[in-house]
């Protein structure tokens, strides 16, 4: 293939790729999601989080917790480094 053949192909405008849903079902939310349709642009969308568990998980039947005691002890300054850009002071 010649190079004029080579950019003339480059030149053609390509179609963008079809993605069709017969349906999107969304059963919960969690953080640092969302649901985007047509064309569109998230400007500063940054997410950060942190959780503290004393207890854990207690799932099933039947379960009880009686009398617990539990104690989070945080003290770190920084709970996750961060990237350029993740800091804005001021940004809601």
């Amino acid at each position: 293939m010649s190079r004029m053949q080579r950019a003339a192909l480059s030149a053609i405008p390509l179609d963008p790729p079809l993605i069709q849903f017969d349906a999107i079902h969304v059963n919960a939310i969690s953080d640092a999601s969302g649901i985007f349709i047509g064309t569109n642009t998230q400007v500063y969308w940054t997410t950060s989080g942190k959780a503290n568990s004393g207890l854990g998980e207690v799932s099933g039947e039947n379960n009880y917790v009686v009398n617990n005691v539990n104690t989070v002890h945080d003290n770190d300054i920084i709970d996750a480094p961060y990237t350029k850009g993740d800091l804005v002071i001021g940004r809601v």
